[in-house]
């Protein structure tokens, strides 16, 4: 049996747990020389802590105690006033200002894209017909909304990424239910092709739609049926 010397030295130390310490035992019982090497540690060891132990009763060095009863040399600090607790009702009502800002985007004031249904946002207007009906694949560049992408999102409903003006978003729905936003972007330039530049609304839309998606976005052909069978 191989024992190494780390743990030969820990067991002459009294380191060892039980099972470990018959393991070397057995070894020992068998090789002399273990035996005779735990004896030379324990030996060393025992001078080591003999030829130190004096330096414990000897007093301290005059100049090194008198460097610690010193107290002009201590700088006394400040103390630190505990930071104020932040009060989390402004997080609240600044999402509440956001969340009102983009909504103004979409409700204008002849008539509304969005509208509420459980205490959440749903698609209707234009909005909603162009989450129902229109490809992103055969829109036209002028379209009033822009779909981006389709995918399914990882409790299966249908989801897909918009744009209308400079406000971007997406939206998911069940079979035959409505089209619920589950996120808003705004206050950029509308993009007008397939490509949100980095910072962009529609470059935040399209990475929260990445976390969302259970998948890889749906083809032209996925798209379409997916439509079709709502």
């Amino acid at each position: 049996m191989t024992i190494d010397p780390e743990t030969l030295a820990a067991y002459a130390d009294g380191e060892l747990d039980p099972i470990s310490a018959k393991r070397v035992e057995r070894a020992m019982a068998d090789d002399p020389s273990l035996a005779a090497e735990v004896e030379r540690h324990r030996a060393l060891t025992a001078r080591l802590r003999g030829g130190f132990a004096a330096l414990d009763a000897q007093p301290m060095p005059a100049g090194v105690e008198a460097l610690f009863a010193r107290t002009d040399n201590v700088v006394a600090f400040p103390t630190r006033k505990p930071a104020p607790k932040p009060q989390r009702w402004w997080g609240a009502v600044a999402a509440s200002l956001v969340a009102g800002l983009l909504l103004g985007q979409l409700v204008p004031r002849s008539g509304g894209e969005l509208g509420f249904e459980g205490g959440t946002a749903v698609a209707q207007g234009k909005l909603a017909r162009a989450l129902d009906m229109q490809l992103a694949s055969t829109q036209g560049a002028d379209a009033p909304v822009r779909i981006g992408i389709t995918f399914r999102d990882r409790a299966g409903a249908l989801c897909r990424t918009f744009e209308t003006g400079t406000t971007g978003g997406i939206a998911c729905a069940g079979n035959g239910g409505p089209w619920r936003v589950q996120a808003l972007q705004g206050g950029g330039q509308a993009t007008t092709t397939a490509y949100a530049q980095a910072g962009s609304p529609m470059a935040a839309v399209l990475e929260q739609a990445q976390a969302m998606a259970a998948g890889d976005p749906l083809d032209a052909a996925g798209e379409a049926a997916a439509l079709k069978g709502r």
